[in-house]
């Protein structure tokens, strides 16, 4: 067995501890989000509200203050989206 092979075959234990996810609306995200479950995390997340794409409150300071409370760790992958373009060239 070579290094590579024993670090993809090297089973994780499982938990229950919490982590957080932010933005986990997304395709890619949804990968992370699916192999966190696999090993048996609890998810906290945060989506994009799909009735309002401007609404964000992602720049405001505490307004993920209650999601990520208690978790061991945030996987940040949201990101301000603006889809209206005066100019696109």
């Amino acid at each position: 067995m070579h290094a590579n092979e024993e670090v993809r075959t090297k089973r994780v234990e499982p938990s229950r501890e919490v982590v957080c996810v932010l933005g986990a609306s997304g395709y890619i995200t949804s990968w992370l989000v699916n192999l966190l479950l696999q090993h048996e995390y609890s998810i906290n997340a945060t989506v994009r509200d799909p009735h309002d794409l401007k609404k964000t409150e992602l720049i405001e300071e505490g307004s993920f203050d209650l999601v990520v409370e208690g978790c061991i760790g945030v996987f940040h992958t949201a990101s301000l989206c603006y889809f209206d373009v005066e100019d696109p060239q």
